[in-house]
C-alpha cells in the first residue's frame, strides 16, 4: 500500500494537463488574444493574461500580431515563453529561444518552426511526467530507508516523510536550474556571434 503523501503527490501529477493537449491549437491558422491566453491558461500552472502577451510583443520577444491576431508560429513562441518563466527569467527565456531562433520578432531567419519546437518540448515533458511517476516508488523506498533508524510516531514520521519529499524535488528543480543556468551563460549573446564562429 502506497503511503498517503505518495498518493497525493500522484493526485497532483495526474491532474496536470498534458502539455501535448495545446497540440491541435497550433493547427489552427490564426488565434485572437483571448484565446491563446485560454489555451495558455489550460496547458501551465501559470498565471498569464493579455498584458503579459501584449509586454513580451513591446520588448521584441514575439513578432507583433496582424490584424490582431497571433499565427501559429507565435502561438507556439507564447506557450514556450510561458513555461519557461517559471524557472527562467524572461531575458533568459528570450535568449534560449533566440539562440534557436535568432531574431524572435521575426519568424522568417527561425532554424525550426516554433510550432514544431513546442510539439517536441510537449512530447518531452509529457514523457517526463509519466517517468516521473514510475520513479516515486524508488523516492519512497529512500526516503522510508532514510528514516528507518529513526524512533519516532507514525504521524511524525508521515510529516518528515513529506517534507523530505517535497525538498528531494526542489533539490531536483535546484540542479536542473543551475545546470540550465550554465549552459544559457555559455550561448552566444547575439546571433551575429554566432556567424562569427562560424568563419574562425
Amino acid at each position: 500500500m502506497k503511503p498517503s503523501y505518495l498518493n497525493r503527490i500522484l493526485a497532483i501529477v495526474n491532474s496536470l494537463e498534458p502539455k501535448t493537449k495545446a497540440l491541435p491549437y497550433l493547427e489552427l491558422d490564426s488565434m485572437m488574444l483571448s484565446q491563446v491566453v485560454e489555451v495558455a491558461q489550460r496547458v501551465s500552472q501559470n498565471d498569464i493574461n493579455n498584458n503579459h502577451i501584449q509586454n513580451w510583443v513591446r520588448r521584441k520577444y514575439l513578432p507583433s500580431p496582424h490584424k490582431k491576431k497571433y499565427n501559429r508560429e507565435q502561438v507556439a513562441n507564447i506557450l514556450l515563453i510561458n513555461d519557461l518563466r517559471n524557472i527562467l527569467s524572461l531575458d533568459e527565456a528570450s535568449h534560449l529561444l533566440g539562440f534557436v531562433n535568432q531574431t524572435l520578432a521575426d519568424n522568417s531567419d527561425d532554424r525550426i518552426n516554433p510550432s514544431k519546437l513546442y510539439k517536441y518540448y510537449c512530447e518531452i515533458f509529457d514523457r517526463t511526467q509519466i517517468d516521473w511517476q514510475k520513479s516515486l516508488d524508488q523516492l519512497t523506498d529512500e526516503v522510508n530507508d532514510s528514516l528507518s533508524e529513526e524512533a519516532i510516531c507514525a504521524d511524525d514520521k508521515e510529516k518528515i516523510a513529506v517534507t523530505l519529499v517535497i525538498l528531494n524535488l526542489l533539490a531536483r528543480a535546484n540542479l536542473y536550474k543551475q545546470i540550465a543556468e550554465h549552459w544559457l551563460e555559455i550561448l552566444p549573446q547575439e546571433p551575429s556571434e554566432i556567424s562569427s564562429d562560424k568563419g574562425s
